[in-house]
């Protein structure tokens, strides 16, 4: 066998870099073996529904290295379309799995389309149909990373399951490039800053979440489940934190109004900002 080894000492062409795209669905070895066949068989139908919705029909046509992994798909495209992998591809992608939930109902009951969704970008080869030094490169690695990290699944867990069916992961490359550089209608607060980790792979990279629909589930320690905030453009909850960092810490507040203090109100703990009383604001 003659394999062609780069020539120690020279430089080597760089590959063409490629916007990529990964999906996983949630719980999907749980679901009973012969509604995974019907699920095999659907995600890239949903797939390809929603790039038709987001007016990229040729993406899905010229799509390179697609990879058909049972519970998920993988595909490469020309970088110019990576702002539109990010909107209104994920909305849209969004809805259809919205659409064909009473389908899924019809089968179990308890049986759900959700996605975990990874985006990112990177020098990646192509050398033809079938060549297996296709797609090899760091950027596909980072991309199932993402994908399987952590924090990804932990982003769908702590939401409603019956609203929130998609959650995407982005590198730092592509919120640079597609979100801070202004390409997609979702400005920085739409996202949240998180250290993408996969223990056993001794992965970490900063990396940025998104939720089309958010909602809180029952597995969320915020807020109170179900609450719906489809499209909203910000809010403490969408707003980016720092890489390993979390929110501030709420400010807990008690009150005591009783007969032993003559009707007074007594207020503990540190309020920052303006208190109003009767229209008029004291700062303390």
């Amino acid at each position: 066998m003659q394999l062609d080894l780069p020539e120690h000492g020279k430089s080597s062409p760089l590959p063409p870099y490629r916007a990529l795209l990964a999906v996983d669905m949630e719980n999907f070895s749980r679901t009973a073996d012969r509604n995974q066949q019907f699920i095999g068989e659907l995600i890239p139908k949903v797939l390809e529904a929603a790039l038709a919705d987001s007016g990229m029909e040729r993406v899905w046509k010229e799509k390179l290295f697609a990879r058909h992994g049972g519970d998920g798909f993988v595909f490469g495209t020309d970088p110019e379309h990576l702002p539109f992998l990010i909107s209104p591809f994920l909305e849209n992608l969004q809805r259809q799995l919205e659409a064909i939930q009473p389908t899924l109902a019809a089968l179990d009951r308890k049986l759900r389309m959700r996605f975990r969704v990874s985006i990112d970008v990177g020098p990646l080869p192509h050398h033809g149909s079938g060549d297996p030094k296709n797609a090899m490169g760091k950027a596909m690695i980072d991309l199932h990373r993402r994908l399987d990290s952590e924090e990804a699944k932990a982003e769908l867990k702590r939401t409603d399951p019956d609203a929130t069916l998609v959650a995407a992961i982005i590198s730092r490359r592509v919120y640079e490039d597609a979100v801070l550089g202004g390409f997609t209608p979702l400005t920085p607060a739409r996202w949240r800053a998180v250290r993408a980790t996969v223990p056993d792979k001794d992965f970490q990279a900063e990396s940025y979440l998104f939720l089309p629909v958010h909602t809180w589930g029952p597995e969320s320690d915020e807020g109170s489940g179900g609450i719906h905030e489809s499209g909203s453009d910000g809010g403490p909850e969408n707003a980016p934190v720092a890489p390993g960092k979390g929110p501030a810490p709420m400010t807990k507040v008690a009150n005591s109004v009783g007969t032993n203090n003559g009707g007074q109100v007594f207020q503990a703990d540190t309020i920052h900002g303006g208190i109003s009383f009767g229209g008029s604001t004291g700062d303390r």
